[in-house]
């Protein structure tokens, strides 16, 4: 087995073994079931208001079309009951057992509120006097009551190709930048938090006596990426199983291609912070300094995530979207955005793909040499300068 693999399977268990990791995992699992379960109580989706309604008296024919005409148009269900007389509807009304009734063809009972109730009970009154006045002039019953429901057909054409999916893949762009966001800059500082607790406790001079820092730094950062991986798959699965099974959506036909895009994009993202993550880490020795060394990279990845939604999500076909596509701190979380929404070419996210990988390149080679030169140095913080020139005289690399 080779070191690169050794590196990160120890990660892996000292992760895997560690309270505060497994505590976390279960913590976001709970807080996201416990957001779809707040969602699903708190959504008014219970289908069109349905009311009951007591006719006491005789009305003409035309009064039941016109009854299902206005309540079609106004968006609810209305029920009728025959009530024999005032005083049985009236006590029905007392009772609750109904909503409203209709002593007669200009007579309306209510025991207050329901005004969407009296809109279209009054409209059915209306309809239907003016069913009598048109049968009054010689129409039959079926000529009148066709004279109120709506004719032919409609068509309407729409300008380019429609886009019937064009909501939902907003809504997967959207979903996809803020989850990338909080994986990526969550799981990153996780890589400086390890560097340094190995720095801590003077672990790190036992692993670099084993292997070349440079394995060390990409081992960490395999092992890290692996867990990050795992706990966001663990995320996505539990979020589609719960709002599928509570019917709160139905997948998209672009969800699984967005979804893979955005699991490329978080590796290489991943890749990127991390790297540097390491290198930030591998410059102090405390944990009061942590944060410090952190918040550089912290305010990299907002102004990455801002940038997506100011700029790219409103005009994802735009030039100044196209662009900032291209920086490999941006890249991550713009490109899966674009993606979903049908704005990337594929030469533009081969470009894209291999800017990423470039920069990562890079970015190994810089932070190596930082993270060569600084690792083995305790006590006050390491300034970049110092450990690049420190790199040089440190053997091992």
């Amino acid at each position: 087995m080779t070191d690169l693999a050794l590196v990160a399977i120890r990660e892996l268990r000292e992760r895997l073994r560690s309270k505060a990791f497994i505590g976390s995992t279960l913590f976001t699992v709970i807080l996201m079931l416990g957001i779809i379960l707040v969602v699903v109580l708190t959504s008014d989706d219970d289908g069109p208001p349905v009311y009951t309604v007591g006719v006491a008296t005789d009305l003409p024919a035309a009064f039941d079309d016109s009854l299902d005409i206005a309540a079609t148009a106004t968006g609810v269900i209305v029920d009728r009951v025959v009530m024999p007389d005032r005083s049985s509807a009236e006590a029905a009304l007392d009772r609750g057992d109904i909503d409203a009734a209709v002593l007669g063809i200009d007579t309306v009972l209510v025991d207050g509120g329901g005004e969407q109730l009296q809109t279209v009970l009054t409209l059915a009154l209306q309809q239907t006097q003016f069913i009598d006045r048109l049968v009054s002039a010689g129409l039959t019953d079926e000529e009148a009551v066709d004279l109120l429901v709506p004719g032919g057909r409609v068509r309407v054409e729409e300008l380019g190709e429609p886009d019937s999916d064009g909501g939902d893949a907003v809504g997967v762009a959207v979903a996809g930048v803020i989850l990338l966001f909080i994986v990526i800059s969550t799981y990153g500082p996780w890589v400086l938090i390890g560097v340094l607790e190995e720095k801590t406790n003077r672990v790190v001079e036992l692993v670099v006596a084993a292997v070349p820092i440079r394995t060390m730094l990409a081992g960490k950062v395999l092992g890290i990426g692996i867990l990050g991986l795992g706990q966001l798959l663990l995320l996505i699965a539990v979020s589609l199983f719960a709002g599928i099974t509570l019917d709160l959506f139905t997948l998209p036909d672009a969800a699984l291609p967005v979804a893979l895009w955005s699991i490329v994009w978080f590796l290489l993202g991943f890749a990127f912070y991390a790297v540097i993550n390491a290198a930030a880490g591998s410059l102090v020795s405390r944990q009061e300094d942590a944060q410090a060394a952190a918040m550089p990279i912290g305010i990299a990845a907002v102004i990455s995530y801002l940038a997506t939604f100011i700029v790219v999500l409103p005009n994802p076909d735009g030039l100044a979207a196209r662009l900032l596509s291209l920086v490999p701190s941006v890249a991550p979380i713009a490109f899966p955005a674009r993606i979903a929404l049908d704005a990337a070419a594929p030469w533009e996210i081969a470009l894209g793909l291999a800017v990423m990988v470039a920069a990562i390149y890079g970015v190994i080679a810089a932070a190596a040499r930082i993270y060569r030169g600084a690792l083995l140095q305790s006590g006050a913080r390491v300034r970049v300068r110092q450990a690049w020139r420190s790199a040089r005289d440190v053997a091992g690399a």
